[in-house]
């Protein structure tokens, strides 16, 4: 994990007016399997009036081996992610926004406590102990040719997202939006495509304030356009669909939790389990409100469709409003 994307987090941390926190936001999570994450899988946003800067870290874990129907994966390594968004909300109910993320794709920092979790409770680690710990080795072939190739440490940037929403119903709890993906990514590191994705969502989000212990609730479901990567040579499709379902329970004044399901079909016409069938999410998480306008989240997503996502993600964000 580079110092610079933790020092990010700590001066928003410190210093930023994050936005408040909000019972029916959903926690932006993507699935950071390494042949996923160069797609435009949206993450969920709620619609707000003002000016809203998020900075986030994801760091997740990878140990893949698979080969099926002439294609053949090896992914050995972690990805850090670091996200830039901002959005202006307008008060007529619409709002914009913009994301951008930074990759980099090391050895990293995690087997070593993966593999001592499994020993202690006696899992399986899928052959872990059997190779080096903190390495990279990121390796795809296809019809017995090796078309990808990393295992150097790597940082770039990834692909840049513009998206607009609109919120409707009595408290705007309906948002529809629509995004696109743009190729800006450097494609021979996997943080991008190469291809331009789009995207359209349905959220529905609902606080219940009217309890002793104020919730919320919310669901979601789309449709993402996929354009043809450019170094991934297998087969990818050209439609996925997309949802979400998650709750929140703010049990404390300035402390709430929060546990939501991201679901997405595949991006490949592949036989290989890890990318050619349906992923599912699960994520616990946590906010914290440091003053009026800052929150801090934290979150942990485990792979609930075991090899279709990472073994693990942890994840810190900052949010202010303005």
């Amino acid at each position: 994990m580079r110092g610079w994307a933790i020092g990010l987090i700590a001066v928003v941390a410190l210093v930023g007016r994050p936005a408040a926190a909000q019972l029916a936001e959903p926690m932006q999570i993507r699935n950071l399997n390494p042949l996923v994450a160069i797609f435009g899988l949206p993450a969920w946003d709620t619609v707000a009036p003002g000016n809203r800067f998020s900075a986030s870290l994801e760091v997740a874990n990878h140990f893949e081996f698979a080969s099926a129907g002439g294609e053949a994966l090896g992914l050995d390594g972690e990805t850090a992610r670091t996200t830039l968004g901002f959005s202006h909300g307008f008060a007529s109910g619409w709002q914009v926004g913009v994301e951008l993320p930074v990759f980099h794709l090391g050895g990293g920092v995690l087997d070593n406590p993966i593999d001592a979790w499994h020993s202690a409770f006696n899992l399986p680690d899928g052959g872990r102990n059997m190779r080096p710990n903190n390495q990279l080795s990121f390796v795809l072939r296809h019809s017995g040719l090796t078309f990808f190739r990393l295992d150097e440490p790597q940082s770039g940037l990834g692909d840049l997202e513009i998206k607009g929403a609109r919120g409707f119903g009595p408290d705007h709890g309906f948002v529809v939006e629509a995004g696109v993906k743009l190729a800006t990514g450097d494609t021979e590191m996997l943080a991008g495509s190469g291809s331009t994705d789009e995207w359209l969502t349905l959220l529905r989000s609902r606080p219940l304030t009217d309890r002793r212990y104020a919730a919320g609730y919310y669901w979601g479901f789309g449709v993402v356009h996929v354009g043809r990567p450019e170094i991934v040579t297998f087969n990818s499709n050209e439609w996925v669909y997309t949802g979400i379902l998650g709750g929140s329970w703010q049990r404390w004044p300035r402390f709430g939790l929060k546990a939501q399901l991201d679901v997405h079909a595949a991006f490949y016409d592949s036989r290989l389990e890890e990318i050619g069938d349906t992923a599912i999410e699960a994520t616990f998480g946590a906010w914290m409100q440091r003053r009026k306008d800052a929150r801090l989240e934290f979150a942990i997503v485990e792979d609930l469709r075991v090899r279709t996502a990472p073994d693990v993600v942890f994840k810190i964000a900052a949010h202010w409003s303005w």
